[in-house]
């Protein structure tokens, strides 16, 4: 079994401008951008190179909350070191396209646990480990696991490993059992479709979300606020940078309120955009 401390985002798609061949825009900004404003100006018919820039004209149509040319663009983002439980949460974001690793088609005999931030925070401050060939935590100093934060994390990460230990004990009785005679990868797909119920809800997942522009601020919007799960407002957080990175004008207004619980928490000048 491994460890996780913390999340990783990656960008691995996002929209391309292709130019319409009589109706034009000004060249600047991103493709994001460049198609916003195209959206935004066949609603006025004032399309043209000398006309208003797309930048500005995307912070003009942001400022008047008319969010909805900002669904034409998407980003599709590769997330890993989540926990199924996070998911549950993330999935509940209706616009959400979603390619998840199955527990039924993936064998989790080398899974992994995700920390939560608390957990994790503990995890970093007291330079924890753990030993996969023991199934241990492992400490600088071995006093440390008297100490009542030390005790909760190594708790916890037993907890998880017996879970794994008859997640696998079960795949295996299960394949003997084999009641419909199946073989091979139908067999092992059938087995751990039924033991995976004993998995813990930490255990890490990743996959990919594509999203358009409008829906990812409003998830970050909701998801950083303090109100939120820890784990969900880290994730928040990242990818932010992430999506300021692809179109800075669509996230330039966020900006950090405070530090609450160790999460930098990250809210837009326009709401509901």
């Amino acid at each position: 079994m491994k460890v996780i401390t913390n999340c990783k985002v990656q960008v691995v798609g996002q929209t391309i401008f292709q130019e319409h061949p009589v109706y034009e825009v000004p060249d600047d900004g991103t493709d994001m951008e460049r198609l916003g404003a195209f959206a935004a100006k066949s609603c006025y018919d004032s399309y043209g190179k000398d006309g208003r820039a797309c930048v500005e004209n995307q912070r003009e149509v942001i400022a008047h909350k008319h969010g909805s040319v900002m669904e034409h663009s998407y980003a599709s983002l590769f997330l890993e070191g989540i926990t199924r439980a996070l998911t549950l949460e993330l999935n509940r974001h209706r616009p959400f396209n979603i390619s998840q690793r199955s527990t039924r088609y993936v064998e989790e005999e080398d899974s992994a646990m995700v920390l939560e931030p608390y957990y994790a925070d503990i995890w970093k401050r007291h330079k924890l480990g753990w030993n996969e060939a023991t199934n241990r935590l492992t400490s600088p100093r071995d006093s440390q696991y008297h100490n009542p934060e030390v005790h909760l994390v190594q708790s916890f990460l037993s907890q998880c490993n017996i879970a794994v230990h008859e997640y696998l004990r079960q795949v295996n009785l299960l394949m003997e059992l084999n009641p419909n005679k199946l073989e091979g990868f139908a067999l092992r797909k059938w087995a751990r479709g039924k033991a995976r119920n004993v998995l813990p809800h930490a255990l890490e997942t990743r996959g990919t979300w594509t999203m358009n522009m409008r829906a990812w601020r409003w998830f970050i919007e909701l998801r950083s606020n303090r109100a939120a799960e820890p784990e969900i407002r880290r994730l928040a957080e990242l990818i932010l940078i992430q999506l300021q990175q692809l179109s800075p004008v669509y996230f330039e207004d966020f900006y950090l309120t405070e530090i609450v619980d160790g999460i930098p928490e990250w809210q837009p000048k326009l709401s509901k955009v």
